[in-house]
C-alpha cells in the first residue's frame, strides 16, 4: 500500500523549482538526446518489434521518436539491454543494421525521390508507386552489377536513369529484391528498413494515397522475407485510405501495431522525465516514500518499479496537486482530469501535449498562485489544459491546415457543441461555400481530403469523415439524430463554447 504524503511549504517551493528544471521547455517527438529521455510503455513493445511491419499513430504519438530510437545504434543497443529477457530483446538482437527513409528529414533526399521528382517519375510510362519503392529499397544496399540497373549517372537527376530502366525491367527489379534478401540471409545479416513521415511524399492527398498503396504492396511481398525487416510508421487517415485497395493487405494490416498512450503511460512518462534530472532529488525522495521502492540508476537512467503502478501514480499526483480540482470531490478528481480534457475524440492524448500541459500548469502556479497550497494549483491545471490546446492546434495545423477554416466557421456562426450533424453541415455550406473555398486555397501546401472538382456534398462528407478519423470530432447518435462533439483539446483552442464545459477563457485570479 503506497503512502499518502503531505508536502511542507519548504518542500513545495523546492519541488516547484525541481519540476521547472526537469520538465522540457520545447517538447518534441523527434529523436531523443539519450537513453535517459526514453520511456517505453509496455503497450509499445509490439510496435517496436522488427516483426511489426505497419505501425499506426496519430500526430504526436511518437512515430518519429521511435524512428529515431530504432535508427540510432546506441539507443537500439540500450533498448535491447533494457529488454534482454523479453521477446523484443531477442528480436532486436538479431538486427544488424538499420536504414531509414524519413521523408521529413533532409537526409531523405539521398534515399528517396522528393515530392517534385515523384510527380515527374510517375509520369514515366510503366512506372508505378510500387516500382518506385522497390528501386529505393534496392538502392539502400550495394546493387548487384548483374542486375543491370544504371545507378546514379546524373547528380542533378539522380533517380531518372534508374526509374526509366526500371519501367522496362519490372520483373528484374522484383527478382533483384528476392536475390538481395537471399544474399543477406546467407551472410547472416538482418537489416531493418524504416519508413516515416509518408505524408511528406507529396502535397496532394491522392498522390500520397497512391504512394502509400505502393509501399503496402511491397510490404505484403516482403512479409515472408528471410532477412529484410520492413517497418512503416503511418498516419491513421493515410492508412485508412491506402489500406482498403491492397490485395492481401489484411495479412499485414490485421497485425498492425498502434501507438497509443494510456493515462498510466502518460503519468509514467511524466514521472520518468522529472526523475532523470539531476536536481530532482526531493522529487525522487518523495516518490520513493509513496511507492515504497527506491529509484536506482544501473547505468545512465533512474528507474523505479512503482512508476507504472496506478495507485502510486495517483498518490504522487495528489501529493503534488491535491485530491480534487477544487475544494471537494464535486469539482472532479485531479488524477483523471488532465487525461479527460486533453483527450481527442478517440480518447487519445499525445505525450508531448500531456507534458506541455503540466509544464504550463506549473508556470501558471508560480506566477499566479505562488502562496497557495500544493506544488501545482488546480486552477493552473485548467490553464495548462487551455495552453496545451493552443499548442495542439498549432501542431495539427502543420499537417491539417484545413482544420482551422472548418472549426472557425463554427465559432463565427455562434454555434456551441454538441451540434446536430445536419446543422453543422449547413454551417459549412453557408456563405456560398466560403469555408470550402478557403480550404481549396490551401491546395498545394496542405493535404486536402478530397480531389479537385469534387461536388460540394462529397466535400462536406470527406471533411467530417476525416475529422472523425483523426479524432478532431466525435459523432454520437441519440434518438436517431447524429450529433457532433468537439473534444476540449480542440474546442478550447478554437474557442467553441459548450454549455457547462471548461471555459475557453482563463479564470480571473483568486483573491
Amino acid at each position: 500500500m503506497s503512502e499518502i504524503v503531505n508536502i511542507s511549504t519548504r518542500d513545495r517551493d523546492t519541488l516547484r523549482e525541481q519540476l521547472a528544471n526537469a520538465l522540457p521547455k520545447g517538447v518534441s517527438d523527434g529523436a531523443p538526446d539519450g537513453w535517459s529521455s526514453v520511456f517505453v510503455p509496455s503497450s509499445h513493445m509490439r510496435a517496436l518489434s522488427p516483426r511489426s511491419m505497419v505501425v499506426e499513430g496519430m500526430r504526436g504519438s511518437g512515430k518519429s521518436f521511435w524512428t529515431g530510437v530504432l535508427s540510432n545504434p546506441e539507443l537500439r543497443q540500450e533498448l535491447l539491454r533494457a529488454n534482454a529477457d523479453s521477446q523484443l530483446g531477442e528480436e532486436m538482437g538479431a538486427i544488424t543494421q538499420t536504414h531509414v527513409i524519413a521523408l521529413d528529414k533532409s537526409s531523405a533526399s539521398g534515399v528517396f525521390p522528393n515530392a517534385t521528382e515523384i510527380t515527374d517519375i510517375l509520369s514515366i510510362a510503366g512506372i508505378t508507386p510500387e516500382l518506385i519503392w522497390q528501386v529505393a529499397l534496392l538502392r539502400l544496399f550495394p546493387v548487384d552489377p548483374a542486375l543491370g540497373m544504371p545507378g546514379v549517372v546524373d547528380k542533378f537527376e539522380p533517380w531518372t536513369a534508374d526509374m526509366r530502366w526500371a519501367s522496362q525491367n519490372a520483373n528484374r527489379i522484383s527478382r533483384g529484391i528476392e536475390f538481395l534478401d537471399e544474399s543477406l540471409a546467407i551472410a547472416k545479416k538482418m537489416p531493418l528498413v524504416i519508413v516515416d513521415a509518408l505524408d511528406r511524399v507529396s502535397s496532394d492527398f491522392h498522390e500520397v494515397t497512391r504512394m502509400s498503396e505502393g509501399l503496402l504492396r511491397v510490404m505484403v511481398q516482403l512479409r515472408f522475407a528471410k532477412a529484410i525487416r520492413f517497418k512503416a510508421f503511418l498516419r491513421e487517415d493515410i492508412l485508412s485510405r491506402a489500406g482498403t485497395s491492397i490485395i492481401d493487405g489484411s495479412k499485414i494490416l490485421n497485425n498492425k501495431a498502434t501507438l497509443e498512450w494510456s493515462q498510466a503511460d502518460l503519468y509514467g512518462l511524466l514521472f520518468h522525465t522529472i526523475a532523470q534530472h539531476e536536481s530532482a532529488t526531493r522529487f525522487r525522495t518523495i516518490f520513493d516514500r509513496v511507492a515504497k521502492s527506491a529509484w536506482k540508476r544501473p547505468i545512465s537512467t533512474y528507474i523505479n518499479p512503482g512508476i507504472s503502478d496506478t495507485t502510486v501514480q495517483q498518490n504522487v499526483w495528489r501529493a503534488l496537486v491535491g485530491n480534487y480540482m477544487g475544494s471537494s470531490a464535486t469539482k472532479g478528481h485531479s488524477y483523471p482530469y488532465m487525461f479527460n480534457h486533453l483527450a481527442d475524440g478517440k480518447e487519445r492524448v499525445a505525450p508531448r501535449t500531456f507534458l506541455s500541459a503540466v509544464s504550463s500548469a506549473l508556470e501558471h502556479t508560480q506566477s499566479r498562485y505562488q502562496d497557495k497550497p500544493y506544488v501545482i494549483h488546480y486552477e493552473s491545471i485548467r490553464d495548462g489544459v487551455r495552453d496545451a490546446s493552443q499548442w495542439r492546434k498549432r501542431e495539427l495545423n502543420e499537417d491539417y491546415k484545413w482544420i482551422r477554416p472548418a472549426f472557425e466557421s463554427v465559432k463565427d456562426a455562434g454555434k456551441t457543441v454538441p451540434i446536430d450533424l445536419l446543422e453543422l453541415q449547413s454551417v459549412w455550406k453557408s456563405s456560398r461555400g466560403k469555408m470550402i473555398a478557403e480550404i481549396e486555397s490551401l491546395r498545394g501546401t496542405a493535404l486536402i481530403p478530397w480531389r479537385e472538382n469534387t461536388p460540394l456534398t462529397d466535400q462536406i462528407h470527406a471533411l467530417y469523415e476525416t475529422l472523425e478519423q483523426i479524432g478532431a470530432i466525435k459523432i454520437r447518435t441519440r434518438q436517431g439524430i447524429e450529433r457532433v462533439d468537439v473534444p476540449d483539446i480542440y474546442r478550447l483552442a478554437y474557442r467553441i463554447g459548450r454549455p457547462g464545459g471548461v471555459p475557453t477563457q482563463q479564470k480571473k485570479q483568486m483573491k
